[in-house]
């Protein structure tokens, strides 16, 4: 059986929503990691950065969300919530995932640690989401273009995680809720699998 280390007051909620919609919850041992665990020689002998989540299916770990996402998807590729690896879609969905784990989780970290709009600004070619306009008009521009999914009428893992990651921002309120979201959040919104989460109750029709 799969292991999968995490907590409860983590980014790694963010997987829960894949657990459900490959139907794989009782295939994975869900570990509960304490803050302070998870910096304790036995958890860093797992994962040396000791930080959630970090997947262990046998001698294989996985320490990064976007990996676990990537890793589950195709490994469950039965349940079609991933783009084989030579269909044209591959490419986008990849994108969305790795843009959310990266410029978009970044960004959203900035903001947390209060960073003022002129360093970022004097910074913007060392920050991997440049700044907050281009944050903006990617998201506004791609989120648009959903029809009715990120990767058109297929359903993927990429859409489980940037609808979390908006919902998420929008509710720390650190992204306005533009209206270009709101058709695909209340897409998103109607799926079992993120019924339990608060955040999209007010996209829920």
């Amino acid at each position: 059986m799969m292991k999968l280390y995490n907590n409860p007051r983590s980014r790694g909620l963010t997987l829960l929503p894949l657990l459900k919609e490959l139907q794989i919850e009782d295939q994975i041992e869900q570990v509960e990691v304490s803050y302070e665990y998870m910096h304790q020689a036995e958890y860093l002998q797992i994962n040396p950065i000791g930080k959630v989540p970090c997947l262990v299916d046998q001698e294989i770990v996985i320490s990064e969300m976007a990996a676990i996402f990537i890793y589950l998807a195709d490994k469950y590729s039965d349940k079609g919530l991933a783009p084989a690896l030579d269909e044209p879609k591959r490419g986008a969905y990849l994108k969305w995932i790795l843009f959310c784990h990266g410029p978009f989780t970044e960004y959203i970290d900035i903001k947390n640690l209060q960073v003022s709009p002129e360093n970022i600004e004097q910074n913007r070619r060392s920050l991997s989401f440049g700044n907050e306009a281009a944050v903006f008009d990617f998201l506004k521009q791609g989120i648009s273009q959903a029809n009715p999914y990120l990767l058109g009428e297929e359903f993927s893992a990429a859409d489980l995680y940037a609808a979390y990651c908006l919902v998420f921002a929008i509710s720390a309120k650190i992204l306005p809720p533009f209206d270009e979201f709101r058709p695909f959040l209340q897409q998103m919104a109607q799926h079992d699998s993120l019924k339990d989460i608060q955040w999209f109750q007010e996209y829920r029709v």
